[in-house]
């Protein structure tokens, strides 16, 4: 399946705000709270507040994109530090060389070269998506805890949602009380296991 579950799509264009904290705020939107890279979402790694603001072609090498929105992505500590001012080319138009690159999270293109296992792990099927993989510390266990932990979160909310619903309806519910009970177990397992884990 595709390492990312939506394609984000940048709301803006241009220089519209000179600052990181104003031009996170659109991102966080425009991201859906998921990193660009690694679409791990923000809520179970502490929020927005320790996401970053990643400049796709560095701004250390191009001081002149610093605030070009189509050149901000929204990105979660590890996959930007990773990263870092990491570039193939000295043109910000050239973003790969050879095998080695990164494709622009926000086109259909990323998904072609990263996919991810049905357990979540994040794998690679092109020498790019090597490249990306590798470079962006995508192997991390900590990606594949935080899809599982957002599969459970769901399933939990669809349980909730039909507990409620039966018991207004004066329905039995105790057969799904128990599996929630059982899923919720699971959850705090796989947060704890991202905790203890520390990648």
């Amino acid at each position: 399946m595709n390492v990312k579950q939506i394609i984000p799509h940048r709301s803006h264009a241009g220089i519209m705000w000179k600052t990181n904290k104003s031009n996170k705020e659109r991102l966080i939107s425009d991201f859906a709270n998921r990193c660009a890279y690694c679409d791990d979402l923000d809520k179970y790694t502490g929020g927005s507040r320790v996401y970053h603001v990643e400049h796709f072609a560095p701004k250390d090498k191009f001081p002149e994109l610093k605030y070009t929105y189509e050149n901000l992505l929204y990105a979660c500590p590890y996959c930007n530090v990773s990263k870092s001012n990491k570039w193939p080319s000295v043109s910000s138009d050239i973003n790969i060389v050879g095998e080695e690159g990164f494709v622009d999270p926000c086109t259909n293109e990323y998904n072609g070269h990263l996919k991810r296992r049905e357990n979540g792990e994040i794998y690679y099927v092109t020498s790019i998506g090597k490249y990306m993989f590798f470079e962006l510390k995508l192997y991390l266990r900590r990606h594949q805890l935080i899809y599982n932990l957002g599969r459970i979160h769901t399933k939990l909310r669809e349980i909730r949602a039909e507990i409620s619903m039966r018991e207004a309806s004066h329905k039995h519910a105790e057969k799904l009380r128990i599996l929630y009970g059982e899923l919720s177990a699971v959850f705090v397992e796989y947060f704890d296991a991202l905790v203890d884990d520390g990648n």
